[in-house]
């Protein structure tokens, strides 16, 4: 096995258990303060973990949109991981945001929690081994050469702006100033550009520059009180044993197929059957 640099990891990472599974599996691990991304498995390998709390606050805020523009600034490959089941946003949503995220690029992999979190970025951490050691990055490692592709570069890290946004957003208005002098009223007639995103434009493309020590800080993020997680019950016919229970609809779809005939799946949260075994009913979507 050829060795190189260590794997780093955010200091924010350092109470999981993926960074103690990285080091078991004998890898180097160093934690530090990443300006991008929570894991940096190689040269040109970085991982953003998003757990089910984090996913949901990251998509309603735009967050993430950012956060994935600068990974790929950054990182010739860049990988977002979802743990376990995202809460506290409507299913809909979240998947037309990772989507969005697949669209653009970017890669995904969902784990069932931070266990399988450690296993995956292993794997990824193992095949990511080469020659050159690991180093942090400050910003892009290869500035395009392209005016336009610096234009849409220059659009594409405003929060809620996609490279394909910048893009639809250049060709419509046929430049970047031109895009500036339709902030942020004309730019609401843009496919996709509501009154959140417009203004967002407006504030970075005529806001007055601050120097960041006279910046004010971010806010913290709300502190969120226990929410009851979510549970699928399988019951199997007239009662004959105790009730199964599971944390995720996907695993309890599977041991459901497995049942026997009359067997019911249950949504714990609302009561609602959504499955039955053969013979019974079908699946619901």
């Amino acid at each position: 096995m050829v060795e190189s640099g260590p794997v780093l990891v955010d200091h924010r990472e350092r109470n999981s258990t993926i960074p103690e599974a990285l080091s078991a599996a004998g890898l180097d691990v160093r934690l530090t303060d990443l300006p991008v991304g929570d894991y940096v498995l190689g040269p040109g390998l970085a991982v953003e973990r998003k757990g089910p709390h984090d996913l949901g606050a990251s998509i309603r805020d735009g967050r993430i949109f950012d956060q994935a523009v600068r990974l790929q600034s950054a990182f010739p490959q860049a990988v977002l991981m979802i743990e376990g089941e995202p809460r506290g946003i409507v299913e809909d949503a979240w998947r037309g945001a990772v989507c969005r995220l697949v669209e653009d690029g970017f890669t995904v992999l969902h784990s069932l929690d931070a266990e399988d979190s450690a296993a995956w970025i292993v794997r990824l951490a193992k095949r990511a081994r080469r020659t050159a050691p690991t180093a942090r990055s400050e910003g892009p490692r290869r500035a395009p050469r392209h005016p336009s592709a610096q234009a849409e570069v220059m659009l594409s890290v405003v929060p809620g702006i996609s490279p394909t946004m910048a893009r639809s957003l250049l060709a419509a208005y046929g430049s970047l100033a031109a895009v500036a002098a339709a902030a942020p009223d004309g730019l609401r007639g843009h496919p996709g550009i509501g009154r959140v995103r417009a203004a967002r434009l407006a504030e970075a493309l005529h806001g007055s520059y601050v120097a960041p020590i006279d910046r004010d800080p971010e806010p913290d993020r709300p502190v969120r009180g226990p929410r009851t997680p979510r549970r699928w019950i399988l019951a199997e016919p007239d009662g004959g044993s105790e009730p199964q229970s599971f944390d995720r609809r996907a695993i309890a779809l599977r041991a459901l197929r497995a049942a026997a005939d009359g067997a019911q799946l249950i949504d714990g949260l609302t009561g609602e059957v959504v499955g039955a075994s053969a013979g019974t009913d079908t699946l619901r979507s």
